[in-house]
């Protein structure tokens, strides 16, 4: 039995750059999210993970990006981050599940079998961003599938597409086929904005869906109504 419900998880990240950046704001982030029903929250950094797990009861998918040199995988990629995800109390650990070659050397499955021997309690989400990837580590033990990693990567991103990337329409043929080929939980997320596409995905066999910018990011709001209201207004 997995720990995440049905529902709506919010990804409370933000960068450096960004003006909501910083562990205290991620943690009052996680907080209206509870306040507003969702299920979970998905959570970047070690300093803001301890602060939404102090914050929240909710289970929180957590992960630590970390860029390596030559390699794509960069969603707690090592043994390294899952220690430090699964010290913060994090109840899911979300990594990379691409097929791209890994920065400790381990193919994915190993990896998996790692974690899974180190943390039998902790559950793992695999994010993936093609179809293939999907049905692969559907064959691992894991929990969960996301599809966070769809038009990201890059043998997937748009590269015609003149939207930013939060704007762009999600994939929901891989949610979809995803969800009848396998007996994983799939989680919805990369481009999802709004309750439409959510529940879109919801319908199509999603089992939870994964929302950042268009709840956690109002620089990303406000762009994209003022866009908007540019487009219908002469200002």
């Amino acid at each position: 039995m997995v720990l995440l419900k049905k529902g709506l998880v919010v990804s409370c990240q933000a960068t450096p750059e960004e003006p909501m950046f910083g562990s205290d704001i991620m943690a009052r982030m996680a907080i209206a999210a509870k306040q507003g029903g969702a299920v979970g929250v998905r959570v970047n950094t070690y300093n803001d993970l301890v602060a939404v797990r102090k914050a929240v009861d909710l289970p929180i998918l957590g992960l630590i990006k970390t860029p390596y040199d030559g390699f794509y995988p960069y969603i707690t990629p090592t043994m390294k981050e899952v220690d430090k995800v699964v010290e913060s109390g994090a109840e899911i650990v979300c990594v990379d599940a691409t097929h791209y070659p890994r920065p400790d050397g381990n193919d994915l499955e190993t990896f998996i079998i790692l974690i899974r021997a180190k943390y039998p309690n902790v559950e793992i989400l695999a994010d993936v961003s093609t179809y293939e990837e999907g049905i692969a580590v559907s064959k691992m033990d894991v929990d969960y599938i996301a599809t966070t990693l769809a038009g990201y990567t890059p043998e997937t991103v748009d590269e015609n597409s003149e939207l930013i990337q939060e704007f762009r329409e999600p994939n929901f043929e891989i949610i979809e086929k995803l969800s009848k080929d396998t007996n994983i939980p799939i989680v919805a997320e990369g481009k999802f904005w709004d309750a439409e596409n959510a529940i879109k995905a919801l319908k199509l066999g999603a089992h939870a869906v994964t929302i950042g910018a268009g709840i956690t990011r109002p620089q990303i709001i406000t762009k994209k109504i003022v866009d908007e209201i540019k487009e219908n207004i002469s200002l």
